[in-house]
């Protein structure tokens, strides 16, 4: 399966030089931090890192999710359109996650 990465390099940050934005698959299932489930499904990310030359860290439980839409299974074609789709929730979740992580 696919997974769409993309890296925003930001100045403006507290405890990070990027913000990464992904759109990835889930065949969701139980969520045992917050009991509950995660719908299966395609989500956007958005998560502050640092990125250096040759690796990427981040804090956890940081960063913002939204499902896009539930599917039953992967295909290729809906993992397309999930990409389009994340073009317009993206801005919504990069302001989000900056409110949280600005710079004191």
């Amino acid at each position: 399966m696919k997974k769409h990465k993309e890296y925003i390099e930001r100045n403006d940050l507290k405890d990070a030089t990027h913000l990464e934005v992904s759109v990835y698959y889930t065949k969701g299932g139980a969520n045992y931090f917050s009991s509950g489930t995660i719908r299966r499904g395609y989500y956007i990310n958005v998560t502050p890192v640092t990125k250096s030359a040759n690796s990427v860290s981040f804090v956890m439980f940081t960063g913002r999710s939204k499902l896009l839409f539930e599917t039953s299974r992967y295909s290729d074609k809906q993992f397309a359109k999930a990409v389009e789709m994340s073009k317009d929730v993206r801005a919504e979740l990069i302001a989000a996650v900056l409110s949280e992580s600005k710079a004191a």
